[in-house]
């Protein structure tokens, strides 16, 4: 099946995801990963500018949700993954592809939307069970937001609001439709 065609925007967030080969656990210590991801994102915005709104790191995966006012998204999504595909490789020895295939994202449109996204990107880890509120999860930017520690690169609206209000909202559990639904989104290409 062929890629989709990239859609460059310079004013709308996407929201881009990228899962590890075979769906497998990264093989680094997520504390370890972490910090390659960090890294990652420092290093990419160098090279390419980008406006990051969201970064949630899981154990084969990450959400990736950013604003790329030079239109750039490749090239950073580029840098970004090659980072961390190759500093992985590096430290175990691993031959074989970090990642299972290219980045996937979807261009968010509306600010509603754009809310729905980020609840979205934050709860992954309370889906999971492994964080009882967003904000907890140590390995989000959300977590080092609130506890305004630096990251190493700006965050651009992490929140999009009241900070208190903003993170109960993030917190609330969403019905089991709302949630498939929030879920198909994630696989168009444009929302709006």
């Amino acid at each position: 099946m062929p890629r989709k065609n990239l859609i460059r925007s310079q004013i709308h967030p996407y929201h881009v995801t990228t899962r590890s080969n075979n769906k497998e656990w990264f093989t680094l210590s997520m504390p370890q990963m972490w910090k390659i991801c960090l890294d990652g994102l420092k290093r990419a915005n160098e090279r390419h500018p980008v406006k990051i709104h969201a970064f949630v790191l899981m154990q084969n995966h990450y959400h990736l949700m950013l604003t790329t006012p030079d239109a750039n998204v490749d090239k950073f999504m580029y840098e970004l993954n090659y980072h961390i595909s190759r500093t992985v490789r590096i430290r175990t020895k691993r031959i074989n592809h970090v990642f299972g295939q290219r980045y996937k994202w979807s261009l968010i449109e509306t600010r509603d939307y754009h809310l729905n996204v980020i609840r979205y990107v934050y709860q992954n880890p309370l889906k999971k069970n492994l964080a009882i509120r967003c904000e907890d999860y140590p390995y989000s930017t959300l977590f080092y937001y609130v506890r305004k520690i630096d990251l190493g690169f700006p965050l651009t609206e992490p929140l999009m609001g009241e900070s208190p209000l903003v993170l109960d909202w993030f917190n609330q559990r969403v019905q089991k439709a709302l949630e498939e639904q929030e879920a198909m989104l994630m696989k168009k290409t444009v929302i709006s």
